[in-house]
């Protein structure tokens, strides 16, 4: 059986993707799990509220840096195994996956190191803040992550020029019409 560079690379990808997902929508769940934990703490001072969100913020932290590590992963397959795809469609669905990844690195990675490293060294309020900041973080981080995946399925707002796609109207209109199902060319 002869195995061709299409199957290779779509199998590779079916591997990591299915290994990655795991994780972000693990640390989602989690990270609002946490949050409401310390806000119980803060509102009735119980410590086994702080115990529990210590303990489940270090089962996190190893879901998020395993979600970082495989998304890499996925980003650098986006560019080798999908290299046309991502030089035809990279205009349109680059920007989305930026801003994902901007939200997991700024807002996520800074208010989880408070998270992770701050028990005793913040204030509690200062603790649970960044805990809510961490769960906000991975729901707009989800929310980018939806949205590239339903502009791949659902692929509106673009118009193919030269054999590169270009935005038509305002990036916000087309992914919300992405996220309608609604065609708006």
């Amino acid at each position: 059986m002869e195995l061709d560079t299409l199957l290779i690379s779509r199998l590779q990808f079916a591997f990591t993707i299915i290994f990655h997902i795991i994780f972000p929508t693990f640390t989602i769940g989690l990270s609002a799990y946490i949050a409401t934990l310390c806000v119980m703490w803060m509102r009735t001072g119980k410590e086994h509220y702080r115990a529990l969100a210590q303990f489940w913020t270090k089962i996190f932290a190893v879901s998020f840096a395993m979600g970082v590590v495989s998304g890499i992963v996925l980003s650098y397959q986006f560019g080798t195994n999908w290299s046309r795809f991502s030089a035809a469609l990279g205009n349109v669905i680059g920007p989305m996956i930026g801003y994902e990844v901007e939200v997991a690195f700024f807002l996520e990675a800074t208010f989880l190191g408070v998270m992770l490293f701050g028990w005793n060294r913040v204030p509690p309020w200062l603790h649970t803040l960044s805990a809510i900041a961490v769960a906000t973080g991975t729901l707009i981080s989800a929310f980018w992550i939806l949205s590239a995946n339903s502009w791949m399925q659902t692929p509106v707002g673009y118009e193919m020029r030269d054999g590169i796609a270009r935005w038509t109207g305002s990036p916000s209109s087309s992914i919300r019409a992405s996220l309608t199902g609604s065609r708006i060319w």
